[in-house]
């Protein structure tokens, strides 16, 4: 199973050649309590899992109408969206980006905008129980200096319950609880 703590980002890349071993199409998973875009997409079995409980939980509060647009991306589609990008910084590079491990999902409403502003209900909702069932808001306004990646409220990642609860916690990004478990010389 992918190590759902892994870093992954412009100082951390992937290794080349690098596939997640436990990937799912989500177009055969069922029941599932989310809707999808046109394409195929996959995610990590627990990133699916996760997901998936956590959009169940939303139905029961009345957000039936979550999409996950984007999930697992091999290389080669991250290097064409990188590639197709004119706004540098927006896209990660191959390899650079939690796309490719299958646990990172973008996530919106239907036929509407991916969460952000514009859906706070949305957002808020997901903000409050992300944590709950082990992701994280991966990219928050007010850490863009510390991952180096613009705030992208849409952008969900499975890190486990204990990791998510802890972030919750201490406001943290997963760069700064990595660097809380780096040993001290």
């Amino acid at each position: 199973m992918t190590d759902p703590t892994m870093l992954v980002n412009a100082s951390h890349p992937l290794p080349p050649g690098w596939v997640p071993d436990d990937l799912v199409d989500l177009w055969v998973q069922k029941p599932r309590h989310f809707l999808l875009p046109g394409r195929r997409e996959f995610l990590a079995r627990v990133a699916f899992e996760a997901a998936n409980a956590l959009f169940a939980e939303a139905e029961t509060a009345g957000f039936d109408d979550f999409d996950v647009r984007s999930g697992y991306r091999d290389a080669e589609r991250q290097a064409a969206l990188y590639a197709a990008n004119p706004n540098p910084g927006m896209v990660a590079k191959p390899g650079q980006s939690e796309h490719q491990t299958g646990l990172a999902l973008d996530v919106g409403i239907w036929r509407g905008p991916f969460l952000s502003a514009n859906n706070e209900s949305h957002r808020a909702w997901v903000y409050e129980h992300c944590w709950e069932h082990g992701l994280i808001v991966r990219y928050p306004a007010g850490k863009e200096s510390v991952t180096g990646v613009p705030a992208e409220p849409w952008h969900l990642r499975y890190v486990g319950r204990d990791v998510a609860a802890e972030i919750r916690e201490r406001g943290w990004v997963l760069e700064e609880w990595h660097e809380a478990r780096r040993p001290t010389a």
